[in-house]
């Protein structure tokens, strides 16, 4: 339980720097290209941000979004904070909270699309599955789970675990999930 109050506790303090140091912007605007093209949107659809961090994916959703509805969850409040200030900012109204992957505040069935973007190296094989728990929970029935990882995801070890769970229908190829 210590590592989850550091790493929340590390990304608080660097909320502030996190888009210029972490994250060069060439390799987010790659990695959030992909994640949209890999979401194929309508323009209408509820989207959820889970680690949405300082909210740039959500600032390019917004854009595309003509009708839809875009949230964000982050478990480190400066991460959320700034998030907010960057779209109000950018004039863009977007949903946000601070909460945890493993316990999203939301109700059932209720996005279209979940993103997740380079969030699951910080947790333990519990807080993977839990997480994976709830994103099926929130999203309707024939939604779309994107995600973007440093390794493979999930893991072989994780697709055998929950092969005949329910949990991976829809949310995987047919061929990554046998």
């Amino acid at each position: 339980m210590k590592h989850k109050h550091l790493i929340t506790k590390s990304l608080d303090l660097t909320a502030g720097l996190y888009d210029t140091v972490f994250l060069p912007e060439p390799l987010e605007l790659r990695i959030h290209a992909q994640l949209i093209v890999s979401a194929n949107l309508r323009g209408n659809e509820p989207i959820l941000d889970i680690g949405c961090g300082t909210g740039k994916l959500d600032l390019r959703l917004a854009r595309i979004l003509r009708k839809g509805s875009i949230y964000g969850i982050d478990i480190a409040p400066n991460m959320i904070k700034t998030a907010k200030r960057n779209a109000r900012r950018a004039g863009l109204k977007i949903s946000y909270r601070v909460g945890s992957a493993t316990k999203l505040p939301y109700n059932g069935d209720m996005f279209d699309v979940v993103f997740t973007s380079l969030i699951f190296h910080y947790m333990d094989y519990e807080e993977k599955r839990t997480t994976l728990l709830e994103i099926h929970r929130v999203l309707k029935r024939n939604g779309k789970y994107i995600s973007v990882e440093f390794n493979e995801f999930p893991h072989r070890w994780m697709i055998k675990f929950m092969r005949d769970s329910g949990i991976l229908h829809g949310l995987y190829p047919i061929k990554l999930i046998k």
